[in-house]
């Protein structure tokens, strides 16, 4: 079971290494829309979007519902959002600790 479960979050965390599915997870933080929608958020192309969407679907980060004649995208999770404002507070840190070893080196 543990094994399976690592599995899962590795395809996770591979689905979320694209700055492309990044940016379009944190544009749908702000609520369900539809593909136009996020490609004039964006500037990304409607192909391009379409496919990044497709791979967050297959990983369950997000979920999408006819409206309609549309097709609106969502977060499957708030959470979702919360854990990668926690990775960019990570990073953050790291970055600003990485850059005062720099400069403690250098001077």
């Amino acid at each position: 079971m543990e094994s399976s479960i690592f599995n899962i979050q590795a395809e996770f965390c591979k689905a979320m290494s694209n700055p492309a599915r990044l940016q379009i997870t944190h544009i749908l933080r702000n609520g369900p829309m539809n593909v136009g929608e996020i490609v004039s958020q964006t500037g990304f192309s409607q192909t391009h979007v379409s496919r990044q969407l497709s791979i967050l679907r297959a990983v369950g980060v997000v979920e999408c519902q006819r409206r309609g004649t549309e097709m609106l995208y969502e977060l499957t999770d708030s959470q979702i959002g919360e854990f990668c404002d926690l990775v960019r507070k990570l990073l953050c840190q790291q970055i600003k600790k990485r850059s005062t070893l720099l400069i403690r080196e250098e001077g």
